[in-house]
């Protein structure tokens, strides 16, 4: 060995040994699978040692490059190792492929469709297939790296053995001679399968001179020589062995095995003495119009296959029944075949060949024969129907198979060229149908299946407006073969049309059929295969039978399907990893109680799953809120993706372990909620969440370093290894400002972006729960009325308050006696709303919900079903009312409704707990004795209600003047000024609603049809507050939130008298209740009364309340218009003699 060659070797060894040293991860991957990457298509090869073969090409055209590894950035680093082995797949339009050192084996259909111009063969590769190139449209210029001890080249792009003995490829651009002849190496003994390609119809190879020793040469499919232009074989002078050239047509121990395929005769005669005409012996020739086979006595599988313009073949006398069936296949022009005179095993009746003497069988139906209408019946006579017997048919277009036959033989009737319509006569007999059987046939739309039929295989490749399959009832159906359908790619429907003995869908047998609609399993099914309807992204439903035993879904089974939702079967124990892989349409999976083993990867990049639902009665998994957890809820096996949000993410709080993969590759997930009793992160538990960003831990104690996976290649959070992100350098933690220095002291969590605590603002605690949401943690507020803010702003940034903690209001004043729930808020922790935890009590009385969309998920309770625990957690207590818009009122007590499951009763009962009750929508509290009174709200609020239900005590809503005070009188007594006013709706407020009255908005309140509100009274919360409402010209000034110390400025205040249902003018300074308003009125003389006028042309009354008396004699003293004398008047409007005067 030379030192280049020592060199080399030792490159090779340094390769194989850093392969090894690859980080190896649990496989993500299921062998079998399809992984596509930077436009290649690979396939896996071992998915536990992440291998992969290059079967294809997606967008690549042109010079392409093979990667020895890559990186999917999800934790798994692939090593190439292969090429071929998946006929599926292409390569079209590329010219050459640069294959890495690290190649193995070269597979079959290795390079499919490609137009190689050159290949090098990396040392590496130990094995080439007979029929690696037999699906390139172009043979490249083949050369091998110097150091392969397996295989050589001959420096003009031919591929050897090492020593040359077997050859495997010569170059579509072979060097030749003038004449267009090759001849191959002498040493070759062996020449394999697809040795010679090409596909021109007018240039190439002519004539090819054999080796002289030649051992063994691939004359079957695909022959050695796929060359259409080739004339003649030629054994060079001295050859020895058994291979014979005669005519220019090879011969093998007296049997004709190959024919030139552009040989220029027309009609040929087998020489005499030639006993056999092997398979392919005759494939795909040209010029041959007739045939005669003289003193053949045996024939083999498609000994005669695809001669273009063979007319006429007439069967030998001797022919022997042993491989005669599908011994002439798909020559488009035969009209006819005929028999030898004395034919003994066959006979030809209307130019069809049965067997003899009964005709059970058809061998061979001319393929251009005459046929009345399309339409043609098998005779009942026949019971089998033979290999490719009626392949490449012309002119039949319905065909009807009749009750009698019992078995369709592979191709049997394949490629016809207008095959529309297939009818088995019931009841059928026919209980076996091989692989091919009608496939390619490409008109065929829908089929139903033989009742006796007992195994489905590939019987309809490439049919590709196959639609329609139909099982019919009492069907004896029991298996579908490993990729039966797998190529009947525009497949939408699977029907079962009453019962079926199907026990076994074997692995793929569906796979990647992407328009499937759905699968209605039969109950005996008792093994769905891997990857066994993988793909199937149409497939929206998978139903099983309530008396299903099917025990186990397999790997990838149901993977990358369009279902919405599944319902496990009771008898299902297993379900393998990436059962449902990708199915990104899946949002609920319900698991029976005998469902034993889940793997974390079973619902893999299910990014849309928002629940996965466990009998209450499974002893081996729980649910709580669609997160699968183990039986004690103790630990967090799976957290379906679909529940990632963007404004928090709230795990069970029951839980103290996150299991291995439970987050496993959740894009979506931004932020998590860790709840207090987490002690351990299992391993990869949020591995390839690259997105992730926020992580509050609200742990009573911090979580110990060492219970958090930090093993290579395990680790809980990734760190940069293996092409993942370094996820802690991109992830805000927030902690309980008690833990603060702990998690400061710790290397693990100094390695995170940045560590905060919870905030103050307004003397209200908030806790960061995501970039833009924060927890409402404590509330020390003193308002009267508590509105939860809808944002707060820390630090410059302005969160989102979307949440209310457990025991949020433990801390609360008891001044406070209202809280107002806007729609920010998605969610309420335990005992939220009560002051007295201990006593589960509360000084809270009422609490005002103004979302129009309840859902389970807003309380704790409901969530996460903590009524099962048999501890009172209800957020309010039993003395709080909760007021909810009237139109929500009944999906709010549905979506509150609390149940707890009895394993006595063993179904759902009432909880003992339940508050629903609570809920209403009628808020009281008005109580109007003489027509009038004021209000105000924090929300929007709808006086309409009370007269739509009782038909009584219409009530309006007025603040606005049309004018300045005016001469007039009013409901009550005598007065000689007044103030005309217009109802709310008049002035910016809901269109047509008078009792309407938008948040913040002081009203004055009349009762327009009675002088006082009923005793049950009741206002509701305003339903149309998804608009904003500016109420212009408003007099009136309402008092929310807390009591009002209103002290009276230059112009004077007005307040409502409860008793006498009159405004009267208020002293200096005067306290106003909340939710009351009062009127500011300009222009009112001293000791005047003025009067309220309506829009309806009824008022009422003001006096006034210790105003300055004036003199109406001869004083001349001024008085502004509070009343108040003045001295010594500067500009501005006053009350001199009684008149109003203007001074400028």
């Amino acid at each position: 060995m030379n030192m280049r060659e020592k060199t080399i070797q030792f490159r090779l060894w340094a390769i194989a040994f850093l392969m090894l040293l690859l980080p190896k991860q649990v496989a993500a991957y299921t062998d079998g699978d399809i992984v596509k990457h930077d436009g290649i298509v690979y396939q896996v090869v071992k998915a536990s040692e992440s291998t992969l073969s290059f079967v294809g090409t997606e967008n690549k055209t042109g010079a392409i490059t093979i990667p020895a590894t890559w990186s999917d950035d999800k934790g798994t680093t692939f090593r190439v190792t292969k090429v071929g082995g998946n006929e599926t797949y292409k390569c079209q339009g590329v010219t050459s492929v640069n294959l890495p050192e690290g190649i193995t084996e070269i597979a079959y259909s290795s390079f499919t469709d490609a137009e190689l111009e050159t290949l090098n063969i990396p040392a590496t590769v130990k094995t080439i297939s007979d029929n690696t190139f037999y699906r390139v449209k172009k043979m490249p210029k083949i050369t091998v790296a110097s150091a392969s001890t397996t295989f050589s080249d001959d420096g003009h792009g031919a591929l050897y053995n090492h020593n040359k003995t077997q050859l495997y490829a010569v170059p579509t651009d072979a060097y030749m001679t003038a004449d267009c002849t090759y001849t191959i190496n002498p040493a070759v003994e062996e020449i394999k399968h697809s040795a010679f390609i090409s596909f021109p119809q007018n240039t190439g190879i002519k004539k090819i001179i054999l080796p002289p020793h030649l051992k063994k040469a691939a004359t079957d499919y695909p022959s050695f020589a796929q060359i259409n232009t080739l004339e003649a074989y030629e054994m060079p002078a001295g050859a020895t062995g058994d291979y014979k050239v005669d005519g220019g047509v090879l011969f093998y121990k007296g049997k004709l095995v190959q024919y030139p395929r552009n040989k220029q005769d027309k009609d040929y005669k087998v020489p005499n003495g030639i006993k056999g005409i092997d398979l392919r012996a005759f494939d795909a020739v040209r010029q041959m119009e007739s045939i005669d086979m003289n003193q053949v006595t045996k024939l083999g599988v498609n000994s005669l296959f695809g001669c273009q313009n063979l007319k006429t073949v007439t069967l030998p006398k001797d022919l022997e029944v042993e491989g005669t069936a599908g011994a002439i296949a798909s020559c488009p022009k035969i009209k006819e075949y005929k028999t030898a005179p004395g034919c003994v095993n066959f006979i030809e009746e209307e130019g069809v060949i049965y067997s003899k003497p009964d005709k059970s069988k058809v061998y061979f139906f001319p393929p251009s024969k005459q046929i009345t209408d399309g339409k043609y019946t098998i005779p009942s006579f026949v019971k089998e129907i033979e290999k490719f017997a009626f392949a490449s048919n012309q002119n039949i277009q319905e065909l009807t198979i009749p009750s009698s036959v019992t078995t369709i033989n592979t191709q049997a009737i394949s490629s016809f060229k207008d095959l529309k319509k297939v009818t088995f006569i019931n009841p059928s007999s026919c209980s076996k149908i091989d692989g091919g059987a009608f496939g390619w046939n490409y008109a065929l739309k829908e089929v139903t299946l033989p009742s006796a039929l007992t195994e489905l295989n590939k019987i309809f490749t490439s049919c590709s407006s196959m639609e329609t399959i139909n099982v019919p009832d009492n069907s004896k159906l029991k298996t579908i073969k490993n990729g039966a359908l797998q190529l009947t790619r525009n497949l939408k429907h699977f029907n079962f049309q009453g019962s079926c003995d199907l026990e076994t869908i074997e692995d793929g047998a569906f796979q990647n059929l992407d328009k499937l609609e759905g699968f209605n399993f039969p109950k005996n099914v008792t093994t769905i295969g891997r990857n066994a309807f993988n793909g199937c992204k149409s497939m929206a439903t998978a139903t099983f039978k309530d008396d299903a035993i099917i025990t186990t879904i397999k790997a990838g089974a149901l993977a990358d399907c369009g279902l919405t939702s599944i319902s496990i079967p009771n008898s299902v124990k297993t379900l393998e990893k990436e059962a449902f892989r990708n199915c990104s349409a899946l949002t609920t999976v319900n698991l029976s109680k005998n469902v034993e083993s889940v793997s974390p990867e079973t619902f893999k990049y299910c990014e849309h799953l928002t629940a996965i639902n466990v009998d209450k009665e499974n002893t081996k998994y729980s649910s709580v809120d669609g997160y699968l957890l183990s039986h004690d809820k103790e630990e967090l096996i799976l957290f379906p993706h679909g529940k990632a949000s963007e404004h928090f993410t709230l795990l069970p709080p029951s839980i103290k372990k996150i299991g291995n993969y439970a987050f496993y590759e959740c894009v979506g997930l931004k932020n998590v909620v860790i709840p207090n009793k987490v002690e351990e992160i299992g391993e990869r538990a949020f591995s390839l969440c690259k997105n992730l960003n926020t992580i509050t831990f609200l742990c009573d104690h911090m979580i110990d370093p060492t219970k958090i996976n930090q093993e290579e290649n395990k680790r809980s959070f990734d760190n940069g290894s293996a092409g993942t992100t370094n996820m802690p350098t991109n992830i805000n933690i927030y902690v309980r400002k008690e833990r603060l220095t702990d998690y400061q002291n710790k290397t693990f969590y100094q390695n995170f972006k940045s560590t905060h605590t919870s905030f103050i603002e307004n003397n209200l605690e908030y806790l960061p729960v995501s970039e833009n949401s924060v927890d409402l943690l404590d509330v020390k507020n003193t308002d009267y009325t508590f509105v939860v803010p809808e944002t707060v702003e820390h630090n410059g940034k302005t969160y989102n308050v979307n949440m209310i903690g457990d025991y949020a209001f433990q801390s609360t004043s008891a001044n406070v006696h209202e809280v107002v729930v806007k729609k920010n808020v998605e969610y309420i922790g335990a005992k939220a709303f009560k002051t007295n935890i201990t006593a589960d009590a509360s000084t809270i009385e009422n609490v005002f919900f103004l979302s129009s969309n309840p859902t389970k998920q807003m309380l704790s309770t409901t969530r996460f079903e903590l009524d099962e625990t048999g501890k009172d957690y209800n957020e309010f207590a039993s003395s709080t009312k909760v007021y909810v818009k009237k139109s929500q009122l009944s999906n709010y007590k549905t979506e509150w409704d609390k149940k707890v499951y009895s394993t006595t009763e063993h179904k759902y009962v009432e909880s003992t707990k339940n508050f629903i009750n609570q809920i209403d929508f009628k808020i009281p509290g008005i109580n109007i004795t003489h027509k009038y009174g004021t209000f105000a709200r924090e929300f929007d609020t709808d006086f309409s209600e009370y007269k739509k239900e009782k038909h009584i005590c219409d009530m309006g809503a007025f603040v606005a003047p049309i004018s300045s005070i005016t001469q007039g009188s009013g409901d009550y007594g005598t007065s000689t000024y007044m103030v005309r006013m217009t109802s709310v709706d008049m002035n910016g407020g809901a269109a047509n609603e008078y009792g309407y009255v938008p948040a913040y908005t002081g009203v004055l309140l009349k009762v327009l049809d009675g002088e006082k509100t009923p005793a049950d009274f009741y206002y509701t919360i305003g339903e149309k507050d998804d608009h904003t409402y500016t109420i212009s010209h408003n007099m009136m000034e309402g008092v929310t939130v807390n009591p009002h110390t209103v002290t009276t400025g230059t112009d004077p205040i007005y307040v409502m008298s409860v008793r006498e249902g009159i405004f009267k003018k208020a002293k200096a300074t005067i306290n106003i209740p909340v939710h009351k308003a009062y009127a500011k009125i300009q222009g009112v003389p001293a000791g005047a009364k003025v009067m309220f006028s309506f829009d309806d042309s009824s008022t009422t009354g003001i006096d006034t309340i210790d105003a300055a008396s004036s003199d109406n004699g001869t004083d001349r003293a001024y008085y502004n218009l509070q009343g108040q004398r003045v001295e010594h008047p500067q500009h501005g409007v006053y009350i001199h003699n009684g008149k109003k005067v203007i001074i400028k």
